[in-house]
């Protein structure tokens, strides 16, 4: 058995600065091939991350405490502790979290890690393909995969 409390407030795996959020991973630690999960703090006034999708990837959150607001297809919407919402791959998954409150928002996050992946964000015309996990370290003489941006074609 493997355990590790993801309560803890130190150390975080990824903080970024402009984004105000911080984020916790939990499958690295375990070596998960097929599950992905992790917590994701957004600070006060955090704009989180592009609005995007993936293809080859279904998401899973589960908010835990704050009131982050989702921005989808359909708009936003506030959520609230205990709130669970689910996106599957494509143009249906598009989301972003965003937290405009004055309280820290708590999310865990659970995915499927199926690679390769696409990761498009249509606001900001490009995308992202992986053959394999870019945070995860590639062991000595493994495969380097691919990790490459794309420009996406402009609508008609």
């Amino acid at each position: 058995m493997r355990r590790l409390n993801f309560l803890h407030d130190e150390p975080w795996d990824e903080v970024d600065e402009e984004l105000q959020m911080r984020v916790r991973w939990f499958g690295h630690p375990f070596g998960a091939d097929i599950l992905g999960a992790s917590l994701r703090e957004l600070l006060p006034g955090s704009p989180g991350g592009w609005l995007h999708m993936h293809y080859g990837v279904e998401e899973m959150f589960f908010i835990l405490s704050g009131t982050p607001t989702l921005r989808t297809t359909e708009g936003e919407e506030q959520l609230s502790p205990g709130d669970v919402v689910y996106f599957p791959e494509g143009p249906d998954g598009l989301h972003n979290f965003s937290n405009p409150t004055d309280e820290p928002v708590r999310i865990i996050a659970i995915s499927s890690k199926r690679f390769p992946d696409v990761v498009a964000y249509p606001e900001q015309g490009v995308a992202w393909v992986a053959t394999r996990h870019p945070e995860r370290p590639v062991p000595a003489g493994g495969d380097e995969g691919i990790i490459a941006r794309f420009e996406l074609p402009p609508k008609e």
